[in-house]
C-alpha cells in the first residue's frame, strides 16, 4: 500500500552520473521515493507505465527526444503524471513552451540545490513555485490544459539548446 505522503519519482536523464547524483540527492528526503531511473524517452514511457510514479523528473537533453518533446511524450501517454523539467534555459518564453507541453514545473539546473525539492512538493500539491530564478515571477500561474492540446514547436528558436 502506498503512503499518502510519499511522492513516487522517476528520474529521466541521459547522463548516468547526473541520474545518480539526482537519485542520491532526492533519496535524502523522507517524503520522496525514487521508484526508478531511465536514460532515454522510450525507457521513460515504459517505466511510467510499469512503475506508476507520481512525478517524472526529466532532463531536456535526451538522445531520442529533443526539448519539450520529452514532456509532451510523457503527458500524451500518462496525462495524470506530473512532469518536472530540468534545463539550462532561463528565458520565460522557453519555460512557457515547457508549461504549454504539460510540465508542472521547470527548474534551472544552476538552481537545483535551492529549488528542486520545493518545486517537486509544489508540483505534487498542484501549486506554482517561484524559484530563485527571477524569470519565474513573470508567469507563476501559467498552466494550460492537456499536452494533447498544446502546440509544441518542432524546433527551438535559433540560438537555444534543448537543455
Amino acid at each position: 500500500m502506498r503512503s499518502m505522503n510519499l511522492n513516487r519519482i522517476l528520474i529521466v536523464a541521459s547522463y548516468p552520473p547526473f541520474r545518480s547524483s539526482l537519485r542520491t540527492f532526492l533519496s535524502q528526503e523522507a517524503d520522496f521515493q525514487i521508484v526508478g531511473v531511465a536514460g532515454n524517452m522510450r525507457d521513460a514511457i515504459w517505466s511510467v507505465g510499469s512503475l506508476k510514479p507520481d512525478l517524472v523528473l526529466t532532463d531536456l537533453a535526451m538522445p531520442d527526444a529533443r526539448g519539450v518533446e520529452a514532456v509532451s511524450g510523457i503527458k500524451r501517454h500518462y496525462p495524470d503524471v506530473k512532469v518536472l523539467v530540468l534545463g539550462y534555459q532561463c528565458e520565460s518564453e522557453f519555460k512557457q513552451t515547457c508549461y504549454g507541453a504539460g510540465a508542472a514545473a521547470y527548474v534551472v539546473k544552476d538552481a537545483i540545490h535551492e529549488d528542486l525539492c520545493d518545486s517537486i512538493r509544489a508540483a505534487m500539491g498542484g501549486r506554482s513555485y517561484l524559484g530563485t530564478n527571477a524569470a519565474d515571477a513573470m508567469f507563476p500561474n501559467y498552466r494550460t490544459g492537456s499536452a494533447a492540446r498544446a502546440e509544441v514547436p518542432r524546433r527551438l528558436p535559433q540560438g537555444q539548446s534543448p537543455h
